[in-house]
C-alpha cells in the first residue's frame, strides 16, 4: 500500500471514530429525553382515572343543580302557602 492510503484509512479512521461519538451523544439525549415522558401504560392508567373523576364531577354538578331546583321550587310553594294564609 501507498502512503496515500494510509493516509486516507487513518483519515476515515478519525471521521469513523468522531461519528460514533457523536452517535453515542445522541444517543444519550434521546435517553434523557424519552426517561420525561410517561409509559404508554401508565399514561393510559392515569388518563383513565381523569376521566372516571371528571365523570363524577359532572354527575355531582346535575345532582347538585336538581337539588338547587328542587330546594327554589319548595321555597317558592313555602313562599305561596305563607301569603295565602296571610291573605285569609
Amino acid at each position: 500500500m501507498e502512503q496515500k492510503d494510509y493516509e486516507r484509512i487513518a483519515t476515515l479512521e478519525t471521521q469513523l471514530a468522531a461519528l460514533s461519538k457523536g452517535l453515542e451523544r445522541i444517543e444519550s439525549k434521546l435517553d434523557a429525553y424519552s426517561a420525561n415522558f410517561l409509559p404508554r401504560n401508565e399514561a393510559e392508567l392515569r388518563f383513565g382515572q381523569i376521566e372516571i373523576r371528571l365523570d363524577k364531577q359532572e354527575k355531582n354538578k346535575r345532582e347538585n343543580i336538581s337539588l338547587l331546583v328542587s330546594v327554589s321550587a319548595l321555597a317558592v310553594t313555602f313562599i305561596f302557602a305563607l301569603l295565602n294564609y296571610l291573605k285569609s
